[in-house]
């Protein structure tokens, strides 16, 4: 089968994979990730990348991929930190979604509505999902206004909370906080503590560079993290998807990966799918 294979040097290009055992689902659509460009040039070579995943069984039902599972069992997943159990890391997609088919451990079945492409937001929505248990409510600050940054905005807005957003692209920004925020997620490498109000929360959703600890100290401010998702945010995500009005993605065949992954990188496209 094709897919996009990981070479010597780390480097994606579309090759000629060995297709995972039956029963394999078909691959319809997988979305690009800031977390595959991570593994670019790091993860071992015959890697094939991509987890927000769109399939379609033997049956004909499309579902979305779960791209982790806790044990739920454990401690740490009792506590809510499901991300930090030790049988998180198993790989539940074999051999990634950018390629022909794949083999999952668990699956979430689709509703009929979203188009495949669409669909794929099913796991990045459930992280957020999952993330957005942690903020505060009220007045919410979004630092980083792309493509995660949307689907935090999509949802906070659904709750109910005022949300503001800011960006080092001013095309990407949103509306400027016009005081204190209650809350703040960091969906990129900034952490404004100076906009929080003493006594709010911080969520760290992504790399956030230096935090200013002494500003935690001071404000008496929560700081938090939250990483990936859990099967029940994925039910979650894929029964709200339709609710939400959120962009559409860039859709490029398998054949234009190095092109989309350009496109992600520049920043000229908010998000990008694959299809086989």
């Amino acid at each position: 089968m094709r897919a996009v294979v990981l070479d010597a040097d780390g480097r994606p290009s579309l090759a000629e994979a060995p297709a995972p055992p039956a029963p394999s689902l078909r691959v319809l659509a997988c979305g690009l990730c800031g977390s595959d460009l991570e593994k670019i040039a790091r993860a071992p070579q015959g890697t094939v990348l991509g987890h927000e995943v769109v399939a379609q069984r033997a049956d004909g039902v499309r579902v979305a991929l779960v791209h982790h599972l806790p044990c739920g069992e454990c401690a740490r997943c009792a506590a809510g930190h499901e991300s930090t159990c030790e049988s998180f890391a198993t790989p539940t997609i074999v051999p990634g979604g950018f390629a022909e088919r794949v083999t999952a451990t668990a699956t979430v079945e689709l509703p009929a509505g979203p188009a495949d492409a669409l669909a794929t937001y099913v796991e990045p929505l459930a992280c957020v999902l999952r993330g957005a248990e942690r903020v505060q409510r009220g007045r919410v600050l979004i630092v980083g206004h792309g493509f995660v940054g949307r689907l935090f905005a999509a949802v906070l807005r659904l709750r109910g909370d005022d949300v503001y957003a800011v960006d080092t692209r001013p095309e990407r920004a949103g509306r400027a906080p016009d005081g204190l925020v209650d809350a703040a997620v960091l969906c990129a490498p900034a952490a404004p503590l100076d906009a929080v109000a003493p006594g709010g929360t911080v969520l760290v959703f992504a790399p956030a560079g230096t935090i200013d600890l002494d500003e935690v100290y001071r404000r008496e401010l929560t700081l938090t993290g939250s990483r990936s998702a859990t099967p029940r945010h994925m039910r979650k995500a894929a029964t709200l998807l339709p609710e939400l009005d959120l962009p559409e993605p860039t859709v490029l065949p398998l054949e234009r990966f190095a092109e989309g992954l350009e496109l992600y990188r520049s920043g000229r496209a908010l998000k990008v799918v694959f299809v086989p």
